[in-house]
């Protein structure tokens, strides 16, 4: 097994249906934070009612949507999800945010987003592994892209901001081959975060 560093090693990995409903719902609260909301497609404020809805869909069968929690030192910070979970074409759309501020900045989104790839690749023997960003995400961006993510397009102004300004959309793709062809130099660089 790789020597990820003291963090990768620390970071736990939660079915948020096995979390205590408080951890369930802090997940809310962090959906519904600035920080988080506005980088989501849907920047709407989520009501404990239409969460309370989400997590009962996730329990059903076919899987289309598996979320964990990730949890450092035993402390829940953000969240990973696989959705759109298609096993016959082995490919899925793919999400992840920090919810707590106070862990922005320290490298773990790199590490949640190897785990990510590590889950849908290996654990899930998937074949491909889509997303889309909003344009003023450029840390997101730069990271995909780092992480061997292209760009298959663009749509113009095609959200709009809690602000109200127009937002470009970027829809970024890789393939497992691609993933195991950079898996060995990203083990790597995260280990030099950590040292």
């Amino acid at each position: 097994m790789d020597n990820l560093g003291d963090d990768i090693d620390l970071i736990d990995y939660r079915d948020i249906l096995s979390e205590p409903r408080e951890v369930q719902f802090l997940v809310l609260r962090w959906r519904n934070s600035d920080h988080v909301r506005h980088q989501m497609l849907n920047s709407s404020i989520i009501t404990e009612e239409e969460h309370a809805r989400w997590l009962d869909s996730l329990s059903g069968e076919p899987k289309r949507q598996v979320v964990r929690v990730a949890h450092l030192d035993g402390v829940p910070f953000g969240v990973v999800t696989l959705k759109d979970l298609d096993r016959e074409s082995l490919r899925c759309d793919w999400g992840m945010y920090i919810g707590e501020r106070e862990y922005l900045g320290r490298g773990l989104a790199k590490r949640m987003l190897f785990h990510l790839m590590d889950w849908a690749f290996d654990e899930e023997g998937l074949e491909r592994m889509y997303t889309s960003v909003v344009g003023s995400n450029v840390g997101a961006i730069s990271m995909y892209l780092k992480f061997g993510f292209k760009v298959e397009g663009r749509f113009e102004r095609h959200i709009r901001s809690p602000q109200g300004s127009w937002e470009d959309l970027y829809w970024m793709a890789t393939f497992r081959e691609d993933w195991f062809g950079r898996r060995a130099r990203m083990a790597e660089m995260l280990d030099g975060l950590s040292g």
